[in-house]
Parts: structure tokens; C-alpha cells; sequence
């Protein structure tokens, strides 16, 4: 493959990972807006095909997460094991997470801090929110970021299932996780499923789609990949719908229980789709600051993903959205301001964390992996 081709691929799954964190940043605020989900006031899942399609949006943000899962397996199934590329992860989330708790902790000193964020920082909450911001991994602070460094520590070991075993193994492996995920659904209390799991599924899709995709690719057609994208859509919102009506069947599977997560193959399936469309995709027109623009943002979704899920941000950012504004009083209103909000929270996160990243968190990384390595 030519260089500028492998350049201009790449290209494309920047964009993609712009989207992916975007559809992780709207699932965010369809949950903890007020006009939206609100699960923060621990209501309950309500009936109907408003609430069923909120919840599509919910289970679109694993669609998010199942990409950067995709997208790793792509890229790292022939690679060799790197420590600096877990450092970096690893140091990032902590960079984040604890200069939150160290800018929180100096505020608390001069100003009252909102209800939503003191009572993390009072009684025996406050050493749960110093664990929470000292040692992330360890607490799983972030269960994404978790999950995406246990993966980068067991991805020498699944390119060894890649390297040593054949495709209809590799293929098997594959359904097999995949049942993991629907077993919850056929009525079981307990399941294989967790988020490792989820991330090694997503890992394994990956590689299977760098290696072995150009053997099936003649097969599969472009409205193939769109049939899916479709129908597993479709099926989200219906399963969501039969859930919350509480019929007997659902209720005796456990469904209502269910809705948050979904039926959990079905996003990892829409993000594999939308992968190998968007590697299909011409972006040579993309130049100059256009071209510039997509790396920079691209390099700071991990970025977004820390200060809006983070235990202080997340109580703040969202109350205080609803708070400026009211609440729509319609389908079209409610949609188009959630957009809205959503893609404004997306940029100004991106700009804190594209400066705290260049300023702080690669400088620091930086320094620390060049001691090490003169260390050895």
C-alpha cells in the first residue's frame, strides 16, 4: 500500500474517533440531563417510543466505545508490546483525575461548593473520593479507560490466538464472546459478560477485520454494512420499548433490567460496520487546516472522555446546563437542543484537554518515559 494511502486510511479513522467520542459525550447527556433520562434522580425507566429512542441514543455511546475497542485491535494485532503505550493511557487518566481533585480541594478553600460535589469531599465519601482521584485504574474511576488498559496489557496474547490459530477459530472466538454478551437476556442472573470481556470482543472484531476482511470483502456490499447499521438500530429501539412495557415475558427474562445496556452485541456490530464504511470513505479533499483540525481533536477525545466523566465534572456540567436553560416543550425542540448542547460541550472539552495535554499531561509523559528509558 502506498504511503500516501495508508496516511489518508488513517485519516478516516481520526474522524471516526471524533464521532465515537461524540456519541459517548450525547449518551452522557441523555442520562444525566433533567429533561432527558435523569438518572442521577434514580427515576424510573418509563414506557413509550420517546423513552425507547432515548435509550437508543444511551446504547449509541457503546457504539462509541465499541469503536476505539475496534479501532485498537485494528492497529495493534501486529504489533509487538510496547510498555510506553500503557504508561501513557495509564498517566493520562491519572494527570486528569487527580488535578481535578487537587483544583476542587483548593476551591472548597475560598468558596461553598455546589450540593451536587460537597458531599464528596465530607465524612467517610471524602477518602472514597481521594481513592476515586489518586489511584483510578485500581478504583476503576473509569470504567473505560480501565478496560482499554487491561486490554493494551492482554493484547500480546490475543496476537498470539491471531498468529497461531485459523480464521474459522478466530471467527468462533468471536461468536463465542458474542453469546457472552446476550446471555443476560435468555434469563440468567449471572453472566461471563464485563467490561474486559467487552473490550477484548471489540479487540479480537478489530484484528479480525485487518486480517482476514479483503477475503470476504467481494461478499459484502456497501448497503450490506448499512442494512445492519439499520436493523440493529431498529431492534434497539424495539427491545427497549418491550422492555419498559413490563409485559410478563420481559419481566420474567429480566429485561426491564436491561435497558440501559441493550442487547450488547448490537452496538459492538454497528461499530464494526460503521469502521469499515468509514474505511472506504475518500477523504483526500481534507487538507491544510481541515487535515490539521481532525488530528488535533482526534488526539484529545481520550481528554473529553476524563473531564466528563469525571466524579466532580459530570456533577457540574450538566446541572448546570439545565439550569441556564429551559426545558423544551417538544419532540424537535428537545432533539435539536440536546444536539446542540452536546456538541458545544464536545468542543469546549476538546479545547480544555487539547491545553492541558500540551501544556501538562505530554510534556510530563514525556520527561518521565525519557528518565526511564536512560535508566535502563
Amino acid at each position: 500500500m502506498a504511503k500516501e494511502s495508508v496516511k489518508q486510511r488513517n485519516l478516516n479513522i481520526e474522524v471516526l474517533r471524533i464521532i465515537a467520542m461524540f456519541l459517548i459525550v450525547a449518551c452522557h447527556a441523555t442520562l444525566h440531563l433533567p429533561w432527558l433520562l435523569h438518572v442521577d434522580s434514580n427515576l424510573d425507566f418509563l414506557p413509550g417510543w420517546k423513552s425507547a429512542l432515548a435509550y437508543a441514543v444511551v446504547q449509541y455511546g457503546q457504539v462509541g466505545v465499541s469503536i476505539f475497542f475496534i479501532i485498537s485491535g485494528y492497529f495493534l494485532v501486529r504489533k509487538a508490546f510496547v510498555w510506553q503505550r500503557i504508561f501513557k493511557t495509564w498517566f493520562q487518566m491519572f494527570c486528569y483525575s487527580f488535578v481535578s481533585l487537587v483544583i476542587v480541594l483548593i476551591v472548597a478553600r475560598f468558596v461553598a461548593l455546589p450540593d451536587s460535589i460537597a458531599p464528596l469531599l465530607s465524612g467517610d465519601d471524602f477518602w472514597r473520593t481521594v481513592l476515586w482521584s489518586t489511584v483510578p485504574f485500581i478504583y476503576g474511576s473509569y470504567w473505560f479507560i480501565t478496560a482499554y488498559i487491561c486490554l493494551l496489557l492482554l493484547a500480546p496474547f490475543i496476537n498470539c490466538l491471531f498468529k497461531y490459530l485459523p480464521r474459522q477459530y478466530m471467527t468462533a472466538l468471536i461468536a463465542l464472546l458474542s453469546f457472552f454478551s446476550v446471555w443476560i437476556l435468555l434469563g440468567g442472573r449471572t453472566t461471563p459478560w464485563n467490561n474486559v470481556v467487552y473490550a477484548i470482543l471489540g479487540y479480537v472484531t478489530g484484528g479480525w477485520i485487518r486480517l482476514y476482511w479483503q477475503e470476504v470483502n467481494d461478499k459484502i456490499r456497501t448497503w450490506h454494512l448499512w442494512g445492519i447499521i439499520i436493523f440493529s438500530t431498529s431492534l434497539m429501539i424495539v427491545f427497549n420499548h418491550y422492555a419498559a412495557d413490563r409485559t410478563w415475558l420481559a419481566t420474567i427474562l429480566g429485561w426491564p433490567e436491561q435497558i440501559k445496556p441493550g442487547i450488547q452485541i448490537l452496538p459492538m456490530l454497528i461499530g464494526a460496520a460503521l469502521f469499515i464504511l468509514f474505511t472506504k470513505l475518500d477523504m483526500t479533499n481534507i487538507q491544510g487546516f481541515g487535515h490539521a483540525l481532525v488530528l488535533k481533536t482526534a488526539s484529545a477525545t481520550f481528554g473529553i472522555y476524563l473531564i466528563h466523566e469525571n466524579t466532580f465534572w459530570y456533577r457540574l456540567i450538566w446541572p448546570s446546563i439545565a439550569n441556564i436553560l429551559p426545558f423544551p416543550d417538544s419532540f424537535f425542540s428537545t432533539a435539536s437542543t440536546a444536539l446542540i448542547i452536546t456538541l458545544v460541550v464536545f468542543v469546549m472539552l476538546g479545547i480544555i484537554a487539547i491545553l492541558f495535554d500540551t501544556i501538562f499531561v505530554h510534556p510530563l509523559t514525556k520527561f518521565i518515559v525519557e528518565c526511564v528509558q536512560k535508566w535502563k
